[in-house]
């Protein structure tokens, strides 16, 4: 081992601190020179690892750039560097705030690394390490792109650091970076070093979730049925929120069972302030008198620096209260400094409980011994989603202090609505996949051009990690392909000779393409089929297995008994009820399942072992399709006409209707056969396509010359000036941000106007969906609207969605802003939240800069300028 890993790790035994073996084995990979993956779970000290490709760097004389998801971790991350290292060494750069920029050691944004790598910036040159944290966050729907892109264009003489949580497809993973980087250190580490035990509140005591053999807690299980049992007869009210005494007797709990610090996940900005006031109310103190001393002291070297208006806008006054007596809140919508406070109070011992958003998830440094989670879902921006069993995982993971704890925990709040199997399912440690969201934009496409041939930036293109993945898939999808036709073959020989008068398959492809049959014919049809159905209720029999749609979807299962209603055991392992008038379909017979003899199925490993004989039964057939026929309509079976299959003699046997339902799983593999056809087709080159349909709409924008006569003598593509503005632009809504510069209603606006039309380039919907009153601020925005439809026109006929939806709610307050108006009344004028607010100037910062440097005439240059200064007119901005 050389001296500088050494003396590394000499530094770490010396504050009493031995590293873990995987950190070592990272640690040697570094040293031989080689990228490295490090996948392992929350806390374990992934970290320990990026701070060594820091000593590297500067032992080495090299620069190290250190990404982060989000501003608050580079921000976080920023500070603790320069503690340790000094100001002088560490410098921040994230977009909207600029220190230091020629340090060696730079905390920034994944996008602002992107940005640098795209616009070849020279201090790149000088790049030998780079650490992407949280890399996993490639699989993000909008933000995910941006890792890829930043993996795809490093040099190859700067080594990659990649931190990651535990994936499920590591291997598929360091598999690409492998075939993009080259040689790559896979560092995997399953092990927590403060053992987590997971529980459930219910009622008034806290359950295990799992027992010592790790299967699920059996006084859990007992008392989630008595309270089942009690609510279906009545005698138990239904809880679909949790109320104020709830929380406090948790919080009392915790207390009496020494489980403090903690925090206590709520997924709503509104519910955590709520919560917060509550214990206020409450008369709720955590803090002794020495604590609340030191936290006053904090909170006074805050208050010096606001005004009394700024102090009423964030609301000083109502977070000092609940800081003092030792609780707070975390989440995106409060001020920063506030926030950044709380983390800081919570690192030092004195807060003891914060409610939190998941923000807290995605890795601020706020370690605690307990973790309360109030739900299992989460709101995603559009709607509330199931937790995944990835995003459960790190949100525990905050449990359990390493130096501090001997154990960690976890308390799950019992609902109504919590179903403890699928809750001891997430904290099994399963982990899902990592699945790229990677596509082209039209500033990935303009940037690549600029300096790469058209078909060198389209093979760019197909080495990201969403082909690698898809070329994987397509072998898979063309093995279900080859089984189908070698499945539909045999069948045929069989069909052919099921109708005396001529040939079935002839006819039933000929009876594919008809048109849909007359209203008489699908009338007798609907009829036919309600029979088939109540044949087969009548039919079914216990021990049987059935494939068959509930309202319209498919289900499997075996029936245990009959009567008015089928009872079921379905293919998870649920014993579930099927009345009649929920079947859409017939109960398809697959045959018998052997079931346990002697033993109950209501013991749930009695059903996993039925469900597991289930799903070994019906495998084969989920996988080709063989059922999705049944999920169809009944219209299906109506007899259809037209000159083609009048003329084909199988169209008037009088058994026509026999040989139809004959050969429904035929029909059926066909259907499957198609679709997975189509999907073969979409998978191959896929974002090649897409890089091809992207390019395509720029082309036909003007922004370059397609073919041939577009191309220089080195075969580089000839880029018009839109182009090159939009190489400059870093948003969601790119193109259309050049599109509208040209408009003559932007350029007749003032600074202070020009800031608040921006703002609905932001395209966050939190800041309002109304239309700006100032009648110059309404006609830009129109011209905006005139734009993007024009877009979206041009981009739903050529295949893709690119350009994010503006919204123009914050016009009217970011003018305001930007013409003095303090921030009190801004936040009056336009309900949003402060930390909001804060929020967006940031980015809106960031966004006139931008066109500071594309802006396509002096004046407007100078326009951004004005109003960039007007905006940035606050210290904490």
């Amino acid at each position: 081992m050389d001296l500088v890993a050494s003396h590394f790790i000499d530094e770490y035994a010396a504050r009493g601190i031995h590293l873990d073996a995987f950190q070592l084995e990272a640690i040697e990979a570094l040293n031989g020179d080689e990228d490295v993956l490090v996948c392992a779970p929350t806390g374990a000290g992934k970290t320990v690892v990026a701070e060594y490709a820091v000593e590297l760097a500067l032992a080495r004389s090299a620069r190290c750039v250190y990404t982060a998801p989000i501003k608050a971790l580079s921000n976080q991350k920023y500070r603790d560097l320069a503690e340790d290292l000094g100001e002088d060494t560490v410098g921040l750069l994230t977009g909207d705030q600029t220190i230091n920029r020629d340090a060696p050691i730079l905390v920034v944004t994944t996008e602002v690394l992107r940005n640098m790598l795209f616009q070849r910036d020279d201090m790149i040159r000088d790049v030998g390490y780079v650490v992407l944290d949280e890399v996993h966050y490639l699989a993000d729907e909008f933000r995910g792109p941006v890792w890829e892109e930043v993996i795809l264009q490093l040099p190859e003489r700067t080594r990659l650091v990649s931190l990651s949580a535990t994936i499920s497809n590591v291997e598929e993973f360091s598999g690409w970076l492998r075939s993009v980087r080259g040689p790559t250190g896979v560092v995997v580490s399953t092990v927590r070093p403060v053992p987590l035990l997971q529980h459930v509140a219910v009622s008034r005591k806290l359950h295990p979730l799992f027992d010592a053999d790790g299967d699920i807690s059996q006084r859990l299980l007992q008392a989630d049925a008595k309270l089942a049992e009690r609510n279906e007869s009545g005698g138990y009210r239904r809880r679909r929120t949790t109320s104020v005494a709830r929380r406090k007797r948790v919080l009392t709990q915790l207390a009496e069972r020494d489980l403090l610090p903690a925090i206590h996940f709520i997924f709503s900005r509104k519910g955590c302030d709520r919560a917060v006031g509550d214990l206020l109310d409450g008369g709720v103190s955590l803090t002794s008198k020495e604590e609340a001393t030191r936290i006053r002291r904090r909170l006074r070297e805050l208050r010096e620096e606001l005004t009394e208006e700024d102090q009423r806008a964030v609301r000083f006054g109502f977070w000092s209260q609940a800081m003092t007596r030792g609780f707070a809140a975390h989440h995106a919508g409060m001020f920063p400094a506030l926030k950044e406070l709380a983390e800081d109070l919570m690192e030092d011992g004195l807060l003891k409980l914060v409610y939190a958003t998941g923000t807290l998830a995605l890795g601020i440094d706020m370690p605690v011994r307990t973790v309360v989670l109030e739900d299992l879902q989460r709101w995603n921006g559009a709607d509330f989603v199931e937790l995944s069993a990835t995003e459960y995982t790190q949100l525990i993971g905050r449990a359990g202090r390493r130096g501090k704890d001997t154990v960690g925990h976890a308390v799950v709040l019992h609902t109504d609505e919590l179903d403890v199997r699928r809750l001891a399912d997430l904290g099994s440690g399963r982990v899902e996949p990592l699945e790229s969201a990677f596509f082209p934009s039209y500033n990935s496409v303009a940037n690549l051009l600029a300096f790469h041939t058209y078909e060198d930036s389209r093979a760019i293109m197909g080495t990201s990690f969403a082909q690698y993945q898809r070329n994987a898939d397509l072998g898979e999808i063309r093995g279900r392909i080859t089984r189908i036709r070698s499945r539909l073959e045999s069948m045929e020989t069989e069909l052919r000779e099921a109708c005396l008068l001529g040939d079935l398959v002839e006819y039933l492809r000929i009876r594919r393409t008809a048109d849909r049959a007359t209203k008489s014919e699908r009338k007798r049809a609907k009829e036919n089929y309600r029979e088939r159905i109540q044949d087969s209720w009548d039919a079914a029999q216990t021990g049987h297995l059935y494939a068959y749609a509930r309202e319209g979807e498919l289900e499997y299962g075996v029936v245990l008994s009959l009567g008015r209603r089928l009872r079921l055991i379905n293919i998870y392992g649920e014993m579930v009820w099927l009345a009649h008038d929920e079947l859409s379909s017939e109960l398809r017979d697959l045959g018998t399942i052997e079931m346990p003899f002697g033993v109950s199925p209501k013991k749930p490993e009695v059903r996993e072992q039925i469900a597991d004989d289930m799903y070994a039964a019906i495998a084969e057939r989920e996988e080709l399709g063989q059922d999705r026929d049944l999920m169809g309509s009944w219209d299906r079976f109506a007899v259809r006409s037209n000159p083609e299959l009048e003329a084909h003699p199988v169209h008037h046997c009088p058994e026509l209707a026999e040989h139809i339902e004959q050969a429904s799983e035929y029909i059926a593999l066909e259907a499957s056969l198609r679709e997975l056809e189509e999907l073969s087709e979409s998978f191959d080159e896929s974002v090649a396509k897409e890089f091809d349909a992207t390019a395509a709409v720029l082309a036909r924008l003007g922004y370059f010359q397609p073919g041939e006569s577009g191309r220089t003598d080195s075969g580089m593509v000839k880029l018009a000036a839109g182009a090159s503005m939009l190489r400059g632009v870093h948003n969601e809504a790119d193109l259309l941000i050049v599109q509208s510069l040209s408009e003559k209603q932007l350029a007749e606006l003032t600074p202070a106007e020009f800031a608040g039309v921006c703002s609905a380039y932001l395209c966050d919907r939190r800041l309002g969906v109304n239309v700006p009153t100032h009648p110059r601020l309404r006609a830009a925005w129109s011209a905006i609207n005139r734009n993007l439809d024009f877009l979206l026109d041009m981009e739903a006929a050529h295949g893709i969605a690119r350009t994010a939806q503006p919204y123009p709610g914050g016009m009217d307050a970011f003018m305001a802003w930007a013409g003095g108006a303090d921030l009190e009344s801004v936040l009056a004028m336009s309900d949003v939240v402060v930390g909001d607010f804060i929020s967006a100037n940031r980015r809106l910062i960031d966004l006139l800069g931008q066109i500071i440097d594309i802006a396509p005439a002096e004046y407007l240059g100078e326009t951004a300028r004005q109003a960039r200064d007007l905006v940035r007119r606050w210290e904490w901005l």
